[in-house]
């Protein structure tokens, strides 16, 4: 039963630890993108 309890609530920890993570990763490539657009503007 502990066992159980433990699992579930390393899921739970997990789960916003997971969902920032992966909208970080999603931030971070559209600030990646917008600097390489920016450079390939300004070169025109």
């Amino acid at each position: 039963m502990f066992e159980l309890i433990k699992s579930m609530t390393f899921a739970l920890v997990m789960v916003p630890v997971v969902t920032a993570g992966i909208l970080c990763l999603i931030y971070g490539f559209g600030e990646l993108f917008n600097m390489i657009s920016r450079i390939g503007h300004s070169e025109k």
